[in-house]
């Protein structure tokens, strides 16, 4: 019957035999897998070791950054009077806040309007005309009007004057900033910019203006003041809730009346965190890179076979060895050639090493206290430059961790290079050993089904031979 194999049945040599004798044939194959799974651990623990270096590369990069050195903070004895925000070159110094006047907008509010049943939507009826709005910087639009215009729609043509918007030649063409709303049936005008401010209305004809009850003698003009405050004795008036040119380096927002205290010092704690950042990721990426180069410890089973437990992926590799050794004692030696600044060694600062295994602890009253002595003797310790050469802390250690990450010619991704290679061999080696495996299994199979068909045929033989003897016997007994 097709399909069915009746191999084995004259010689004993079945299907499982040969199972077996492939088991035999393919210990060739673990060997080559093993170094498979080992070639592939290695490319993950290099890509770890990358992911790890590179986070500590962007830590460094705020450490040399001067910002980090350079940025100051507000501090409110009451926000809900004003608010603050500072820049580097903000003093640092108190000042106190006296707001006696907030900063307004205009606006004309037009005489009521008569609406057929309220309704802002419908046709106002009114002739046809148009009238021109400028603001107090000259910036004017002119606003058409037609007789089937509702409110709402005019309205709309008024806030769309508004906007700025692009010329023909690209160019941009202010607009007015005055917007409209409806309030109570009446047409409410208002400058986006506060301060004292006029908006001027000019109708060209038709009495549109008298329409919309926007003439000068029917309309309430309710204009804008400027805000008024007192910093440390000095009076000052600005057009705007927002004075930006009364103290160096400081914008305040000016929220309502009444008094404040605003306290400028030095932020301190972008410069601490930065550190503590550092330490941190520094003594991670050293952790991991100590896991991976763990030589791990030979233990005898049960059975007295030897097994190797916590050996790191990348062990005895010399490289990785190099990069952990050089990074520990370039954290902790001596920088010299910075001649930008009296400290020598990151120690000073704060951060050390806790004991022999060189993990990194940081003290930040010690960083503090250099640093209220002098900024930027701290700054040029981290980063600093001599002519076109940056001599600083940062820089030298980049400048090992960028040998090993650069996407160039880094050495982490020569070594992933390498180890690619070796694997698409290893690959190779494994297609070609299973389509040897699968030849060899077809040569037992038909080698021992072969040997079936011999010895059938030797056994019908046998049989034949038989009966041959046993007619020749019962000849003679006649």
């Amino acid at each position: 019957m097709a399909g069915i194999s009746f191999i084995g049945s004259y010689s004993g040599i079945d299907q499982a035999t040969i199972d077996k004798l492939m088991e035999v044939e393919k210990l060739p194959l673990v060997q080559l897998s093993n170094k498979k799974t080992d070639i592939t651990a290695k490319q993950n623990a290099w890509k770890d070791v990358n992911t790890r270096l590179n986070s500590l590369f962007e830590k460094l990069k705020a450490l040399q950054n001067p910002k980090t050195f350079n940025s100051m903070k507000a501090k409110l004895s009451n926000d809900e009077i004003i608010s603050a925000t500072v820049s580097k070159d903000a003093v640092a110094g108190t000042y106190k806040i006296n707001v006696s006047q907030l900063a307004t907008n205009t606006s004309y509010i037009s005489e009521k309007i008569s609406l057929e049943n309220g309704d802002i939507t419908k046709a106002l009826g009114i002739t046809t005309g148009k009238f021109t709005i400028t603001n107090a910087d000259g910036d004017s639009r002119d606003i058409n009007v037609e007789d089937s215009d509702s409110l709402k729609a005019i309205v709309g043509k008024i806030n769309e004057a508004a906007k700025d918007t692009k010329g023909e030649d690209g160019e941009t063409v202010k607009g007015t900033g005055i917007n409209a709303t409806i309030i109570d049936g009446r047409l409410v005008l208002t400058d986006s910019k506060t301060g004292e401010r006029n908006i001027d209305l000019n109708e060209y004809e038709n009495g549109t203006l008298i329409s919309l009850g926007l003439n000068k003698a029917a309309r309430d003009e309710n204009i804008g003041v400027n805000s008024k405050l007192n910093i440390n004795g000095i009076d000052i008036e600005s057009d705007s809730n927002t004075v930006t040119d009364a103290v160096l380096g400081l914008t305040i927002n000016l929220n309502q009346q009444g008094a404040s205290t605003i306290t400028v010092a030095a932020d301190t704690e972008n410069l601490t965190n930065a550190v503590q950042d550092f330490v941190d990721q520094y003594n991670s990426t050293m952790s991991f890179i100590e896991t991976q180069l763990a030589a791990g410890t030979v233990k005898k089973g049960a059975d007295g076979s030897y097994t190797t437990e916590g050996r790191g992926a990348l062990a005895g590799d010399s490289s990785l060895q190099s990069l952990h050794s050089s990074l520990r004692r370039m954290v902790t030696e001596t920088l010299g050639g910075n001649k930008g600044t009296t400290i020598n060694d990151i120690s000073i600062l704060g951060v050390t090493t806790k004991d022999r295994s060189g993990v990194l602890s940081f003290d930040s009253s010690k960083l503090l206290e250099e640093f209220s002595k002098d900024s930027q003797n701290v700054m040029n310790f981290f980063s600093n430059k001599v002519g076109d050469e940056d001599v600083g802390f940062i820089a030298k250690l980049n400048t090992k961790i960028d040998s090993y990450i650069s996407s160039n010619d880094g050495l982490i991704k020569t070594k992933n290079k390498s180890l690619e290679r070796t694997l698409d061999d290893l690959n190779k080696q494994i297609d070609r050993f299973n389509d040897r495996m699968i030849r060899k299994e077809e040569y037992y199979t038909k080698k021992f089904a072969a040997l079936d068909t011999a010895m059938m045929k030797a056994e019908s033989q046998l049989d034949w031979l038989q009966g041959q003897i046993d007619a020749m016997n019962g000849a003679k007994k006649k």
